[in-house]
């Protein structure tokens, strides 16, 4: 196998605003090379990251069943979670302090709802209402944000201060955040953007059409519960299969189970609606944040509001 090389550009959030549309797109590209996993997870958990980017480039990028010749090409990633992390940044910037960053942002009162419905189709979630739920946060949060991070629904939409960061932190000419709707508008021009960042040819055009991780219901909602239990890098029987299972027929397997409970939306109109007090309750919590955010980025993000 070729020695491990780094990552040139990583989607690092927002959860629900499109991000997995984006890798795909990108990713058809023949000068870039992707992981199949909706998310690489090294940088996040401490089980990968202790192993060394060499194991995490194996898995993710060169697998045995990845015939592809990715000598040549530049490697992009995604995890949705990694710009609520101080830590987990200070890893990327360890691991490359000129890699490119990406944060996509939808309408903050949306991509909190859509987490919801999210987190209760993958059965992170058990409890029943948007509001409840909302009620929750804090305390789940105050308990341990790692463990709470994909219910942190109102936190994972609050951006000013992990854009700022960013920032801050790996410098404004390798940090592009887009909106959501910047995407829907003309998602080639995004990818051609991004292409142009990490200097290979800007006149490939991606096939343009199809979302990906669209809004889903499942049919079962207690089954994807037990089945996330069981998934759990805790249970000892789950560890025991994974010894004998290489990493890309689990996902394959995890991803077909998942799909197989899943009532797939056309879009997500078909989800129960969000009520008019809490949208307009979440607008006035947001819209400090929103005004901090589009004055950092020299944005009119006045329709959030």
């Amino acid at each position: 196998m070729e020695a491990a090389r780094n990552i040139q550009l990583m989607i690092v959030g927002a959860q629900k605003s499109g991000t997995s549309s984006l890798l795909r797109y990108l990713a058809q590209h023949p000068d870039i090379h992707t992981h199949l996993q909706p998310e690489m997870t090294f940088f996040l958990q401490d089980r990968e990251y202790t192993r060394g980017y060499t194991w995490a480039f194996s898995k993710y990028f060169a697998g045995e069943n990845d015939c592809d010749d990715i000598a040549d090409k530049q490697l992009i990633a995604k995890n949705v979670m990694v710009m609520h992390s101080p830590e987990v940044l200070q890893r990327i910037y360890e691991h490359n302090p000129d890699i490119h960053l990406v944060v996509l942002l939808r309408e903050p009162v949306a991509r909190a709802y859509s987490a919801y419905w999210w987190a209760r189709r993958r059965g992170w979630e058990n409890i029943k209402t948007y509001e409840e739920a909302l009620d929750a946060e804090e305390a789940r949060l105050n308990e341990d944000w790692f463990k709470w991070r994909q219910c942190a629904y109102q936190y994972n939409s609050i951006y000013y201060p992990h854009v700022k960061n960013l920032i801050a932190q790996f410098g404004s000419d390798r940090v592009h955040c887009i909106l959501t709707d910047d995407l829907k508008e003309d998602a080639e021009a995004v990818c051609q953007q991004l292409f142009h960042h990490i200097g290979i040819p800007t006149d490939f055009k991606p096939i343009i059409g199809e979302r990906y991780n669209r809004a889903a219901i499942p049919r079962f909602e207690r089954f994807n519960y037990l089945f996330t239990q069981f998934l759990a890098s805790h249970n000892p029987l789950r560890r025991a299969i994974r010894k004998l299972i290489p990493d890309a027929t689990a996902y394959t397997l995890r991803k077909a189970i998942l799909n197989w409970n899943d009532r797939p939306q056309k879009d997500e109109s078909v989800l129960p609606p969000l009520s008019p007090e809490t949208s307009e309750r979440q607008m006035t919590y947001f819209k400090p944040f929103n005004e901090q955010l589009a004055e950092l980025l020299d944005r009119d993000l006045s329709s959030w509001n």
